[in-house]
């Protein structure tokens, strides 16, 4: 059961074989789009923040490539980074939004300050949770094993890797959201992803990637950060166990935005801590 209904549940074909699922909810001003990370979740891990948004504002969310109503490219050039932008593009495009608050968590946000970056006139702010830019280099558990090269064990983090994805997608399933989720008392949160998580394949998740965030280099990176014209947030989970928080620091002092830091909090603040991220949403959506 929904706490609230959307107004329009649709897809968008992208003319390569795949659509786009998407949803709106509310009828308020201005459009406020919520961004998925990437395959491995859908578009319901924006359940707390859709009911309260969509209150004040229209609210769109969609679902990536790969997962929850959207279409699953038999190739990774169909995962392309550059397609996952156009997605959204394309959804804003579908709904009539001419302009957009865009919210953005780790790829998303990513992808949400890159859109800025390149359509500055059609975005009117952005808020980037826990984002994964190239600003800083990685997490040492995150590459300090070699994501295609098999082994007689998995344990701990040796389970990002593609022959453990095909050996055990549910276990690693397991595995990857406790590691987002180091607050206490978050088992509902944890269960939700996981059965996301097992709503795409293995198969999927290796044919999107596992790469250095998109658009590639560093100073590239920097250039499109500053780039950004629109007010900033950057909302960062101090114990993030997937982006290094010093990439959220960098995103703020490069665009001149806002950093909220919630100490104690994980990659995913927004199911963790719902109320302190609407909140923060909510007012910083008013004042651009």
């Amino acid at each position: 059961m929904r706490a609230i209904q959307p107004v329009i549940d649709s897809s968008v074909d992208r003319g390569d074989g795949v659509a786009i699922h998407y949803e709106v909810y509310g009828d308020g001003d201005p459009t406020v789009y919520l961004l998925m990370p990437d395959t491995i979740v859908d578009s319901r891990a924006w359940k707390a923040q859709v009911p309260f948004l969509a209150r004040h504002f229209r609210v769109v969310v969609s679902d990536p490539r790969g997962n929850g109503g959207s279409g699953t490219p038999a190739t990774a050039d169909g995962f392309a980074d550059r397609l996952m932008i156009d997605d959204a593009w394309a959804v804003l495009d579908e709904v009539g939004a001419e302009q957009a608050v865009l919210v953005g968590l780790c790829t998303g946000a990513g992808y949400v300050v890159l859109m800025a970056a390149e359509a500055p006139e059609r975005v009117l702010g952005v808020c980037a949770v826990n984002p994964g830019l190239q600003l800083s280099p990685p997490l040492p558990h995150k590459v300090a094993f070699d994501f295609d090269e098999p082994r007689e064990s998995y344990e701990g983090w040796q389970k990002l890797n593609k022959q453990y994805w095909r050996q055990d997608w549910p276990d690693f399933a397991r595995f990857f959201f406790a590691e987002m989720f180091p607050e206490p008392h978050s088992t509902k949160q944890h269960e939700d992803c996981v059965e996301w998580a097992l709503q795409t394949t293995p198969e999927a998740m290796i044919l999107a990637g596992y790469s250095a965030p998109y658009p590639g280099s560093e100073p590239q990176t920097v250039a499109a950060a500053q780039a950004v014209r629109c007010p900033v947030l950057v909302i960062t989970g101090s114990m993030d166990m997937c982006q290094n928080p010093e990439r959220s620091r960098r995103l703020a002092e490069l665009t001149g935005g806002e950093h909220v830091i919630i100490e104690g909090g994980g990659h995913l603040p927004q199911a963790r801590d719902p109320v302190k991220v609407n909140l923060l949403l909510r007012d910083f959506i008013r004042r651009v």
